[in-house]
């Protein structure tokens, strides 16, 4: 495709982008490099004119994940690599940043975020306030206690790696059209068809969104959420300063809201603040290009003034430019990127939360490779659009959280941190009574879950540290009740689908590994695999009638798994799926009394010859009819109850006066979490995600290759199992102190080696120590002679903690209690 004719668009292409940013301009750059040459990117006005022209231009090498390190290394070499292949000049230079600490606490947080960045392969150093002021001459480093430094991080100029990219893609074959606004994304209800826009209509087989602030609204045309909303973005550029080295490393002042650039002879000086001002779309004019938006001194005045005291020559040097621009943030300050749920063929690539410049080649690179492959190249869930949840489209709940998520990109990022902001969208049946009991309530996926119980008299809030928490103590009371006694929690936050007709059975044979061709009243514990054998869900699946069953799982989970479901089913096929979520509201009985407390609500036989593990029934309890199934989350004898939303409340009443002279009580989801990984369990989106397969993850047992029908990523799992005990294997891992705490991503050492790093951390109040989980990469096979032998430590804060480590969980490792 040439674009000799500037005046015609064409009627139909391959791939057409929508956005002329530096997101848009990568994936526009992958796709032709990767042959997609019939690739047409439109931007509305001029290329950068959205929020690419006015970015930092940061490029950072350290990351939350693996994944998207390794992404954000990419992009460095990308960058490196683009004026030699275009000719168009970058600006990309490396020369390190700092990150100060003034706090044990904030040093804590990056120490440990430098521990797991090594693993990674990131190159980074903890160093003290004598070197940070070395490495950065002239600032004021007496209220410090230390920081990072970063040799390898960059910077670039946004615009001219922009058309760098722009240039790349041209000489591959792609079109690139300026001036062109798309009005309308069509469809044809289950797939996209094209574009419309202000000169004339393009159809296309796939259609990418990389607008920006203006990705939302474009995506609730086609029914997609995308949960961003823009904010306002502060930064003033300095006058020269005299003799300001040219090589300065970035410095991110993160106690103080404030990053410093070197740039031409001059400071860029930006701000994330903790009073951020959310930007209505109604405000953003429609022609908006390469604009400003007014700035109120007053809003940032504290920050430059931070600014001064941190660095003291600006005292003396005037302000060039004071700007304000609009960047759109997401809910939980990850990027949004993907297919999204239940629209074949519509990709996007937005809410980049101020990280859009260092992550762009990268994102660029996977969207590439998922655009034309169909499938995502490597684990990015953290950034997958299908997290979203339909609520989150709501304006008022993003103009809320977003303000709150900007703060968070500098904010002390504290473990078991509770957003404050746009709570209680969805409560349980059971909220208010739990609240009377003392529930202090956590939020996931909208969902209010209480996460631990404060006694009579105690402060419901929490206190952060990276020490023991005030909760500790009362989430080891509930751990610790449900292991000797007997305790409840609310599960009512379980996504929940009911499959119903003719082929339900077959659709659900096709896509679970295990078998659920049972009897009625059977639960099975299951994965759906993809074609290359990852896991893209870990669920349950009951039958509750003939041609009836009921899949449960996580709330996280929920709009991946839904869309999931229903992609699969066939036209011809028989099956009607309804989302009963809101239907029931769920209480998991737990412990070794669960038998004793259930049994006093019902007429019902409980016994383990009459209600056998890994079944369900209809029956009555509480005076209310319920549907009650055997399973345990926990690794202890227990119940999860299902009850009609209209009763929920009914039965938790009288649970709570059964229970009382069994010493019944409540339990919060950190001590779930707890009571699972002592148990070895697997959580989906932390143990287990789409690049992990069966074998490497311990559940292999799951499937069952000679069903009568083969499941979706059958093939693959038998050339896994074929292959035989891998050099990647999940283990289990149990400090030898119990003093030390874990919570995830902290490296795993083998005989004084990093060969992984924990994907689960927590304490095991029954164990009496820190345990954790996590892939151990080896030389050889994972074999459990293999790990007998081997000297196993997990880095905690700058030091190495012996620890056991097991392929079994370490408690109850046959499950006897579960099915006693």
């Amino acid at each position: 495709m040439n674009e000799s004719n500037m005046s015609t668009l064409p009627e139909e292409v391959q791939v057409v982008i929508i956005g002329g940013g530096i997101g848009g301009a990568s994936i526009a750059y992958h796709l032709a490099k990767r042959g997609v040459s019939d690739v047409l990117l439109l931007e509305r006005d001029r290329l950068t004119c959205g929020t690419t022209w006015h970015a930092a231009g940061l490029v950072g090498t350290l990351w939350p994940t693996k994944n998207m390190t390794q992404l954000g290394a990419y992009s460095h070499r990308l960058y490196q690599e683009l004026e030699a292949e275009t000719g168009q000049a970058t600006g990309y230079k490396r020369n390190g940043s700092i990150s100060l600490a003034q706090t044990s606490a904030r040093l804590e947080e990056l120490t440990r975020t430098a521990e797991m960045a090594r693993v990674f392969g990131v190159e980074v150093e903890v160093v003290g306030p004598k070197t940070l002021g070395e490495l950065y001459p002239g600032i004021d480093t007496s209220d410090l206690v230390g920081g990072l430094h970063l040799p390898k991080d960059g910077q670039t100029n946004p615009i001219d790696v922009t058309m760098a990219l722009v240039k790349g893609a041209r000489m591959n074959g792609a079109t690139v059209r300026e001036g062109v606004t798309v009005t309308r994304i069509l469809s044809d209800g289950g797939k996209v068809t094209g574009v419309e826009t202000n000169q004339g209509t393009i159809r296309a087989r796939k259609v990418v969104l990389t607008g920006g602030m203006w990705s939302r609204d474009l995506a609730k045309q086609v029914g997609v959420v995308l949960p961003l909303f823009a904010c306002e973005h502060y930064y003033v550029v300095t006058e020269p300063v005299p003799g300001l080295p040219s090589k300065l490393p970035i410095m991110r002042d993160l106690d103080h809201g404030v990053y410093f650039k070197e740039e031409a002879g001059k400071l860029l000086i930006g701000f994330f603040e903790d009073n951020a001002n959310p930007l209505p779309m109604s405000k953003v004019p429609a022609d908006f290009s390469f604009g400003h938006l007014p700035y109120e001194l007053e809003h940032f005045e504290k920050y430059l003034e931070r600014a001064m005291t941190r660095y003291p020559v600006l005292e003396k040097i005037g302000i060039s430019t004071f700007f304000n621009g609009p960047e759109s943030f997401t809910t939980d300050n990850q990027h949004l990127m993907g297919e999204a749920p239940l629209l074949k063929n519509f990709f996007v690539a937005c809410g980049f939360n101020s990280r859009g410049i260092g992550g762009a080649g990268g994102i660029g690179k996977v969207m590439a490779e998922w655009i034309d492959l169909g499938y995502p190249p490597m684990d990015v869930w953290e950034s997958d659009c299908r997290r979203a949840m339909p609520f989150q489209g709501d304006e008022t709940y993003l103009e809320n959280r977003v303000a709150e998520a900007l703060e968070r990109s500098y904010a002390m990022h504290w473990p078991y941190y509770q957003y404050r902001s746009s709570r209680g969208i969805r409560k349980s049946p059971f909220y208010d009574r739990l609240v009377e009991l003392g529930a202090v309530h956590g939020e996931v996926a909208g969902w209010e879950r209480p996460n631990w119980y404060a006694p009579t008299g105690v402060k419901r809030e929490y206190e952060y540290s990276y020490a023991r928490q005030n909760w500790f103590p009362y989430a080891a009371q509930e751990h610790n009740n449900i292991r000797e006694n007997v305790g409840f929690y609310d599960l009512t936050s379980l996504a929940k689908f009911k499959v119903t007709g003719r082929d339900a059975e077959t659709v659900l044979q096709r896509l679970c590994c295990a078998d659920v061709a049972v009897p009625v009243g059977k639960l099975v514990y299951t994965q759906w695999l993809n074609e290359r054998g990852g896991i893209e869900a870990d669920l349950t699946v009951v039958k509750m009638g003939e041609a009836e069953f009921m899949i449960a799982t996580p709330c996280g989970s929920h709009v991946k798994d839904w869309s999931w479901l229903l992609s699969h089913v066939g036209k011809e096929e028989d099956v009607e799926i309804t989302d009963i979520t809101d239907h029931f509201g769920v209480i998991a009985l737990q412990g070794p009394n669960a038998r004793a407390v259930f049994q006093s609500m019902t007429e019902e036989d409980l016994s383990n010859e009459h209600f056998t593990f890994g079944t369900g029934r209809w029956m009555i309890a509480g005076g209310v009819s319920l549907w009650a199934q055997r399973i345990s989350y926990v690794g202890e004898l227990g119940w999860e109850i299902y009850i009609p939303a209209q009763d929920a409340l009914a039965f938790l009443d009288s649970l709570l006066e059964a229970g009382k002279s069994f010493g019944l009580r409540p339990a919060g989801m950190h001590a779930v979490d707890a009571l699972r990984m002592e148990k070895g369990f697997r959580h989906w989106g932390h143990d287990i995600v789409y690049e992990d397969n069966l074998v490497d993850a311990g559940l292999a047992f799951t499937a069952k290759p000679n069903k009568n029908t083969p499941f979706i990523g059958r093939e693959a799992f038998l050339d896994q199992k074929a292959a035989g005990i891998g050099k990647k294997r999940m283990l289990c891992f149990l400090l030898e102190k119990p003093e030390p705490l874990l919570f995830h991503n902290e490296p795993i050492l083998m005989d004084g080696k990093a060969v992984g790093y924990l994907t689960s951390g927590n304490y095991a109040h029954h164990l009496g120590a820190a345990i954790g989980m996590g892939y151990v990469n080896a030389d050889e096979a994972v074999t459990a002679e293999f790990v007998a032998n081997g000297k196993f430590a997990i880095q905690v804060n700058g030091r190495a903690e012996p620890a056991k480590a097991s392929l079994k969980p370490f408690y109850d490792p046959t499950s006897e209690r579960m099915r006693a």
